[in-house]
C-alpha cells in the first residue's frame, strides 16, 4: 500500500492569501476560517501544485492577487510549495506563477507580455514536461482526485465513468453465472446457442423489425386487392336459379320445335340430337371451367405484384432524392476544400516572398543640414534601428500569414472531416438505393413471371373443338341435323320463330354466366385476402414468441442487475449504489446513483451524510488502488463525527470568529455549526 502524506504546504500571494504555512507533518488537521477567508484556496493550491487545476477540476481559474478595486496586482510571484512523504521518502514540489515583462528594442519601458510557470522538484528547476512526469510517477491524476476529495466521485465524475469504476472494483458477472442463479432463465441456454446476450438482443430486434415490416405491408396488399375487386350486389343463388330457369325454358321451346315437326322419326331424331348437343355442351363447359379458375388466380397474383412494384418505386424515388442532396453537398465541400487549398498555396508564396526579403539600407554618413560627416556610432545606431524596424515588420507579416494559414488549415480540416462524413452517408445511400433497385428488379421479375403465366394461361386454353370426342359428337349432330332438315322443311317458318326465341334466352343466359364468372374472380380475391390474413396471424404469433424471449432477456438483465448491485454494495460499508432505472414499459436504463439509507446522494442527502459517504467510497478506492493519500474535507463543520479512515484528514471548517485562517493539529470532535 503506497502512502502519501502532506508534511507542509506553503502559499505566497496565491488567490488572495499573502502568506500561509501549514505544517502538518503527516498528521490530521483542521483549518478554521470565516467565509471567503481562504479555506478552499488551500485545497485549490494543493491541486494546482500537482495538476494545474483547482478543486472544481478547472484549469482556467484566477490565481493572481487582486487590488481592492478588483484589478490585478502586478510583479508578484504566486508560489505554492508542498513537501510530501512518499512511503517515508520526502519529496518537495514547488511552482511559481509570475508575469513576463519584455522590453522591446527602442523602448525605455518593459511591456507585460504574458505569464510563465516555473517548476521545481526538491529545489531542482525542471521543465513542465519533466515535472508532470515526476508527479505522474507519484500518483495518477484521476486516481489522486478520487482519493483526496469526498465529493469528487459523486459530483465531478460522469455517471458512466462512476459505473465503469464500480464494475472494475467488483468484477463483472458472466452470463452463465446469471442463468445458473435463476431457474426460470434456463431456456436462454438453448436460445443463445453459443451467442452472447448482446448478439441475441440484436437478432431479436432485427427479427421483430422484419415481422413489423411484413405486418405493415399486409394491410396494404389487402387494401390493393379490395380496391381492384369490383363492387357487385348480384344475388349469386338467384342468378344460378335464373340460369336454370332459362335453360328449362329453352328445353320447353325445343319441345315445341319437336311438336311442330311431323312424324315419329323426326321426334326420335330430335331426342337424339338434343342428347348429343347436351353432351357436347357439357364437354365444352368442363374445358372452360378448369381454365378460367387458373386464370382468375393468376389475375389476383398479378394485381398483388403490381402493388408491390409501386411501393418499392416510391421508396427508390425517396432514396434517390436523398442521394442527390448528399452528392450536391459533397461537390460543394470539394469545391470549398479546393478553394481553401488554393488560398493556402497563395499564402505559402506570400510567406516565401516575405521570408526571402533581405534588409537593404544605405548609410547616411553626413549631416543633411551642415554637411559634416556624422560620427560612426551614430551611423551605426541609425543602421541598427532601421534593421530592427525591418526585422519587426518582417516578423509581423510572417506572423500574419502564419495566423491566416492556420485558420485556413483548420477550416480545410473541418470541411475535410465533413466531406468524409458526407461521403460515408453517400456510400450508405448508394448501398440502400442499390438494395432497393435489386428489390424492385426482383418484384418486377415476379410481376413479369405472373404476367407471362397469365398470358400463357389465357392463350393456352385448350380448344375443345379439336378433340376427337368433340369432333365425333359434332359429326353425329351434323348428320342428325341434315336428316331432320329434310323432314322439317315444311315447318321451317315455325321452327325459325322458336329458334329466334331460343337465341334471346341464350343471350340472357350468357349475361348471367358472365356475372357468375366475375363472381368467381371475386371469390379468388377473397381467398387471397384470407391467405394474407392467415399470414398476418402467424406473423403475430411469431412476434409473440419473440416478445417472450425478450421478456426472458429482460429478466436476465434484472437478475444480473441484482447480483451486480449486491456485489458492488458489499464492497462498501455505508454507500449503496443504484445501477439501473426501471422504465414505464418495464425496460431497464443504465444509471449510477449513490444512496445512503435509501436517500439519493443528489436529492435529499445532507452535507454530513454526503461527506461520510464520500469517505466510505475513498476507503474502498484506496484499498482498490493500493494508495493512501491526504483527504481534504470542505464544509467539515457539518459533520459531528467522521467515519474511520486510514489516511491523513484535513478538515476545512467554517468559523465566523476566525477572520484569518487558523490551523489546529490533531483532530478534535467538531460540533455542528449553528
Amino acid at each position: 500500500m503506497k502512502k502519501i502524506e502532506l508534511v507542509v504546504l506553503k502559499l505566497r500571494d496565491f488567490k488572495g492569501i499573502k502568506s500561509l504555512d501549514i505544517q502538518l507533518d503527516g498528521g490530521n488537521a483542521q483549518i478554521f476560517g470565516d467565509n471567503e477567508a481562504g479555506k478552499t484556496t488551500t485545497f485549490d493550491a494543493f491541486l494546482w501544485l500537482l495538476f494545474d487545476k483547482d478543486s472544481n477540476n478547472k484549469k482556467d481559474f484566477a490565481i493572481k492577487t487582486l487590488n481592492g478595486d478588483g484589478s490585478e496586482r502586478h510583479n508578484l510571484e504566486h508560489t505554492v510549495e508542498g513537501s510530501f512523504l512518499i512511503d517515508g521518502v520526502q519529496v518537495t514540489l514547488k511552482k511559481i506563477y509570475k508575469e513576463k515583462w519584455t522590453k522591446k528594442r527602442g523602448q525605455a519601458v518593459a511591456e507585460f507580455t504574458g505569464h510563465i510557470v516555473e517548476h521545481f522538484v526538491d529545489d531542482v528547476p525542471m521543465s513542465k514536461k519533466d515535472y508532470t512526469a515526476k508527479v505522474a510517477e507519484i500518483v495518477d491524476e484521476e486516481v489522486f482526485k478520487l482519493l483526496t476529495s469526498p465529493t469528487y466521485f459523486n459530483e465531478q465524475m460522469k455517471w458512466q465513468d462512476r459505473r465503469a469504476l464500480l464494475i472494475e472494483i467488483c468484477g463483472d458477472i458472466s452470463d452463465e453465472d446469471v442463468i445458473a442463479s435463476n431457474p426460470s432463465l434456463a431456456k436462454l441456454n438453448d436460445l443463445l446457442n453459443g451467442k452472447t446476450m448482446e448478439d441475441m438482443k440484436k437478432i431479436i430486434t432485427s427479427q421483430k423489425k422484419h415481422i413489423n415490416d411484413e405486418l405493415e405491408k399486409i394491410p396494404v396488399r389487402i387494401d390493393e386487392i379490395n380496391k381492384m375487386m369490383p363492387e357487385t350486389t348480384v344475388d349469386i343463388e338467384k342468378m344460378r336459379e335464373q340460369v336454370e330457369q332459362i335453360e328449362a325454358d329453352m328445353d320447353e321451346l325445343q319441345q315445341q320445335k319437336i311438336r311442330v315437326k311431323n312424324g315419329a322419326s323426326v321426334l326420335d331424331k330430335q331426342r337424339q340430337l338434343q342428347k348429343l348437343e347436351m353432351q357436347r355442351t357439357d364437354l365444352k363447359r368442363t374445358f372452360e371451367t378448369d381454365s378460367m379458375q387458373e386464370i382468375n388466380k393468376l389475375q389476383v397474383r398479378v394485381q398483388e405484384a403490381q402493388g408491390n412494384v409501386q411501393i418499392i418505386q416510391s421508396e427508390i424515388k425517396h432514396k434517390e432524392n436523398y442521394k442527390n442532396s448528399k452528392e450536391n453537398e459533397l461537390q460543394q465541400l470539394s469545391n470549398d476544400i479546393q478553394r481553401t487549398e488554393d488560398q493556402l498555396v497563395e499564402l505559402r508564396k506570400e510567406w516565401t516572398h516575405h521570408n526571402d526579403t533581405q534588409f537593404e539600407y544605405e548609410d547616411k554618413c553626413e549631416c543633411p543640414t551642415c554637411k559634416q560627416e556624422l560620427p560612426q556610432e551614430q551611423v551605426e545606431a541609425a543602421r541598427n534601428e532601421a534593421q530592427a524596424q525591418f526585422n519587426e515588420e518582417k516578423a509581423r507579416r510572417l506572423s500574419a500569414v502564419n495566423d491566416k494559414g492556420r485558420s485556413l488549415a483548420q477550416e480545410k480540416e473541418r470541411k475535410a472531416r465533413r466531406h468524409n462524413e458526407v461521403n460515408e452517408d453517400l456510400f450508405t445511400a448508394n448501398m440502400e438505393l442499390d438494395a432497393a433497385k435489386n428489390k424492385l428488379e426482383s418484384a418486377q421479375n415476379e410481376l413479369t413471371k405472373y404476367q407471362d403465366k397469365l398470358q400463357q394461361a389465357q392463350t393456352s386454353v385448350p380448344d375443345v373443338t379439336v378433340t376427337d370426342e368433340y369432333k365425333s359428337i359434332t359429326l353425329q349432330i351434323e348428320a342428325l341435323q341434315a336428316e331432320i332438315k329434310q323432314l322439317n322443311e315444311h315447318a321451317y317458318e315455325a321452327v325459325a320463330d322458336i329458334d329466334e326465341e331460343i337465341e334471346k334466352l341464350k343471350f340472357i343466359r350468357n349475361g348471367c354466366n358472365n356475372a357468375l364468372s366475375q363472381h368467381a374472380n371475386i371469390e379468388a380475391s377473397k381467398e387471397r385476402i384470407i391467405e394474407l390474413e392467415d399470414q398476418q396471424v402467424k406473423l403475430a404469433q411469431e412476434y409473440e414468441k419473440l416478445e417472450q424471449t425478450t421478456f426472458l432477456i429482460d429478466e436476465f438483465i434484472r437478475t444480473k442487475v441484482n447480483m451486480l448491485t449486491e456485489r458492488i454494495n458489499s464492497k462498501f460499508k455505508y454507500a449503496r449504489f443504484k445501477l439501473f432505472d426501471t422504465q414505464v414499459n418495464g425496460g431497464l436504463n443504465e444509471v449510477c446513483e449513490t444512496t445512503f439509507k435509501g436517500v439519493p446522494y443528489g436529492t435529499g442527502l445532507n452535507n454530513a451524510a454526503k461527506i461520510n459517504v464520500g469517505l466510505d467510497i475513498i476507503n474502498t478506492l484506496s484499498a482498490h488502488y493500493g494508495i493512501l493519500a491526504p483527504i481534504f474535507v470542505d464544509n467539515a463543520e457539518a459533520v459531528t463525527k467522521f467515519i474511520d479512515v486510514e489516511t491523513q484528514l484535513i478538515s476545512l471548517v467554517v468559523s465566523e470568529k476566525d477572520k484569518q485562517l487558523r490551523v489546529e493539529l490533531d483532530p478534535i470532535e467538531l460540533k455542528e455549526a449553528i
